[in-house]
């Protein structure tokens, strides 16, 4: 017992003095000091863009410059260079941090940090330099350095680019970074992810559905997608960090690129509808984008900038005008189309009032674009999914309106010669199977004189009902061209069962009908065939029975009579 007492006591002092340990270092471990927050700063504008640190210096101790107002646009276009003087926060100990530039597309972005020797170091980001050799290799760019407690000398921000932008900077301690930073390439791989599953569906629907739009829709989405890593970063690091030029330019084409394979998107959705003005109007914006393109690779981006915002603009009213017109069309599909291109519009236009200066950087100009094309992609996805399926729908009406008689319902003249080929061809391998029916309304011109086109269509629709009720599982009723129906008996079937079929086809012609008019009935006369079947081929079993049906219209006395036995009535007759 006291052992026991012992060893629980000992257990005890074991598990505090393990959270007295837990506890002391935690303590000792600092809190994040900077977890993304834009320090106060003094900006001065160099307007020919090409003076010094040195020759910018006295212009910040000569108190030229003015306090940064985050939600003004600088004038960073036309060579403009603008200088920042960050007011860093004072340590008591040396200090790890990341200044960030949250903007992928900046041209170039230079950070001076004094040091030890009285000079300054001197690291450079941005578009003009490859991703490769930033200081951090990271979305856009960064710059690591450690915070010294007796700083005397200010940081200076130099940051250029091709047209007036807000520029926004946060400071980071290592830790609040490296989280930030995991969080974001989380999102956006999932957003790499997200578009290569939509890539595979579709080509899957192209070739499961036969219908080639869902590979406008893949490329347009390939594209697309990599325009928006472009815009956020990512593809800079990843896909071509040692490719400057590239660098910069696709930020701007590859939208671009995406704009025109949309254009053809909606052209080849809307030119079965049979709009030429449309589709013209659609194939001219993607050619007046393609040629934008072309002078963003060949000439720069500067002198097109804002011609391609305006042709965005333009756009952006083309295709919500081409959508409403379709969705009124066909609002199954026209509706989830519309949705989708609407997310992508509203989020655009953030972006693109950014550019011109209308708006401020903000979370929405920075980031509405993406957020519009992951909503737009599902919405087009769902649209186009439901108009392949009625494209294969009415396809399928298509193809049975070659197979099926649209009047009666039963099989076309096309299927019941093929049906009977191959009844034939097992009929020769086994002599015992088979039986064929032709069933002739002998009474339909007369019905057609009395009471019209509509009584006469009536009288078939009820003959083609008679006969397919007698049909069993397997068998064909069809439709043959000068009019009768045939019953095509599969397995083995005697004479008897053939002739018990044919007189229930006459039994319920004269049966009532409301489809009739009043008082009339049908006079069915049947001529059959059973093992051994005459003829070599269909056309000739069909035309054994039709010479039936002809026998019986001369002796009208029986409305149903075996092929075989009107062939040797005909023998005898010659003779």
């Amino acid at each position: 017992m006291i052992s026991d007492g012992m060893g629980c006591r000992r257990f005890v002092a074991f598990l505090l003095a393990a959270c007295l340990c837990l506890l002391a270092q935690a303590a000792s471990e600092p809190a994040p000091a900077w977890p993304g927050v834009q320090v106060p700063a003094t900006y001065w504008v160099d307007d020919s863009g090409q003076l010094s640190l040195d020759e910018v210096l006295p212009r910040f101790q000569h108190g030229d410059a003015r306090p940064v107002d985050p939600d003004k646009t600088l004038p960073t276009g036309e060579g403009h260079a603008v200088w920042y003087q960050l007011q860093l926060p004072d340590v008591s100990s040396p200090r790890a941090a990341i200044l960030t530039v949250p903007h992928p597309g900046m041209d170039g972005v230079d950070l001076y940090r004094p040091d030890s020797a009285g000079g300054w170091q001197v690291e450079r980001a941005g578009d003009m330099v490859p991703v490769a050799r930033w200081p951090v290799r990271y979305l856009h760019p960064a710059f690591k350095f450690v915070l010294q407690p007796d700083e005397t000398r200010p940081t200076y921000l130099r940051v250029q680019h091709s047209h007036p932008i807000g520029v926004r900077w946060l400071l980071w301690d290592a830790h609040s970074f490296d989280e930030s930073s995991k969080l974001w390439h989380m999102l956006l791989g999932g957003y790499v992810g997200f578009i290569v599953l939509v890539v595979v569906l579709s080509c899957t629907n192209a070739v499961s559905w036969r219908d080639p739009i869902h590979l406008y829709y893949a490329a347009y989405v390939v594209v697309l997608g990599l325009g928006q890593l472009s815009l956020t970063g990512l593809a800079g690091e990843y896909f071509w960090p040692h490719n400057a030029w590239w660098n910069d330019i696709a930020s701007v084409v590859l939208p671009m690129m995406a704009a025109v394979l949309a254009s053809l998107l909606l052209r080849e959705l809307v030119a079965e509808r049979g709009s030429r003005l449309l589709t013209r109007l659609l194939l001219s914006a993607g050619i007046a984008g393609a040629l934008i393109s072309l002078g963003f690779l060949v000439v720069g981006r500067d002198p097109f900038f804002l011609l391609s915002n305006i042709f965005y603009l333009l756009t952006f009213v083309l295709t919500l005008g081409t959508l409403g017109w379709f969705a009124w069309r066909r609002p199954r599909v026209g509706l989830w189309v519309l949705a989708g291109f609407l997310m992508l519009i509203v989020g655009s236009m953030f972006s693109i009032l950014r550019n011109l200066s209308v708006l401020p950087m903000t979370f929405a100009t920075q980031f509405g674009a993406q957020i519009g094309a992951a909503l737009e992609i599902p919405l087009l996805l769902t649209g186009l999914y439901f108009r392949s399926r009625e494209r294969r729908d009415n396809q399928v009406r298509l193809g049975a309106l070659s197979r099926v008689d649209p009047l009666t319902g039963v099989a076309t003249h096309r299927v019941l010669v093929e049906r009977l080929e191959h009844l034939l061809q097992r009929h020769h391998r086994d002599p015992t199977i088979g039986a064929v029916l032709r069933v002739r309304v002998s009474n339909g011109p007369a019905i057609r004189q009395e009471h019209g086109l509509e009584g006469a269509q009536a009288a078939l629709v009820k003959a083609g009902a008679c006969v397919a009720r007698c049909a069993s599982e397997g068998d064909t009723v069809a439709r043959h061209r000068d009019g009768d129906f045939v019953l095509i008996l599969e397995g083995r079937v005697t004479r008897d069962q053939a002739s018990e079929v044919g007189q229930s086809i006459i039994a319920r012609g004269l049966a009532y009908s409301r489809r009739l008019p009043p008082g009339v009935t049908l006079a069915l006369h049947v001529a059959y065939a059973c093992a051994p079947l005459p003829g070599d081929n269909a056309e000739e079993l069909l035309d054994r029975l039709d010479e039936t049906l002809d026998e019986i219209a001369q002796h009208p006395a029986r409305a149903l009579r075996f092929a075989g036995e009107a062939a040797q009535v005909v023998m005898l007759h010659r003779a």
